[in-house]
């Protein structure tokens, strides 16, 4: 069987929201939010955190001592050898990325992602963030470690480094791979649920607030929410997306 590793790689550096990894809602830090999702994902044999060796990430440490999550510190600039060390320590074949920034991840899409990978044994990557169809903070990935490990030795250039899977992504000749699209009452790229500024975090909040004490709630329960509520969909309508310059028109 093909091990299965859920990884997430978050630090407590943020230009426009320093921190924000461990800002609590309802009693709990953002990252244990998107932790408690994860561990619904199906079908894998465990997860690990990613942070760096800036000795600024320790309570990330501690947090994932506490919630007993292994935890794997690296570069804080190469993303990508960071994210391939941290599966590499827990044996992955596959690994599957939820963002550190959207704490609100649907699990039931990581394992889409993950379904799509392994029905065609010729993919190295398939997921949902190519082309924006679902909300943002709704992105994941499941790919070959292999793929990523050969990556990371193909390319020395920092801008690949500093996005995991950018470098699969960007080269079709070399990786295949799918990507995935919202369908129906899920296709709204005009909402956005992941967490860079003081606004988004207001967004998420008011949604975890709202379903809690639950972490099952899917996205289709949230973009009810958002819909019936339009002022907080409103609050963060005007943020500048930096991640948009990667993604297919």
């Amino acid at each position: 069987m093909t091990r299965t590793i859920a990884v997430t790689y978050v630090r407590m550096g943020s230009e426009r929201l320093p921190g924000k990894m461990l800002r609590e809602i309802a009693g709990k830090p953002m990252l244990e939010h998107l932790i408690d999702r994860m561990r619904l994902v199906p079908h894998i044999d465990g997860m690990v955190i990613a942070t760096s060796v800036d000795p600024a990430n320790d309570p990330i440490a501690a947090l994932c001592n506490r919630l007993k999550i292994p935890c794997f510190r690296g570069s804080e600039t190469d993303v990508l050898g960071r994210v391939l060390g941290a599966l590499e320590s827990q044996h992955a074949e596959t690994g599957v990325i939820a963002y550190g920034d959207g704490p609100l991840m649907d699990p039931a899409l990581m394992t889409e992602c993950l379904d799509a990978l392994n029905a065609d044994p010729s993919l190295q990557l398939a997921g949902n963030d190519m082309k924006a169809t679902y909300p943002s903070g709704m992105y994941a990935e499941a790919f070959k470690v292999s793929a990523l490990r050969d990556a990371a030795e193909r390319t020395n250039d920092p801008v690949m480094h500093e996005h995991a899977t950018l470098f699969l992504r960007q080269h079709p000749e070399l990786y295949k791979t799918v990507n995935i699209e919202a369908t129906g009452k899920l296709r709204r790229p005009d909402i956005h649920l992941d967490v860079d500024t003081g606004e988004d975090f207001r967004v998420v909040t008011a949604v975890i607030e709202h379903f809690a004490p639950r972490n099952d709630f899917t996205l289709g329960e949230i973009l009810a929410f958002i819909d019936a509520y339009p002022d907080i969909a409103r609050l963060n309508q005007n943020v500048h997306r930096r991640w948009k310059q990667f993604q297919r028109k």
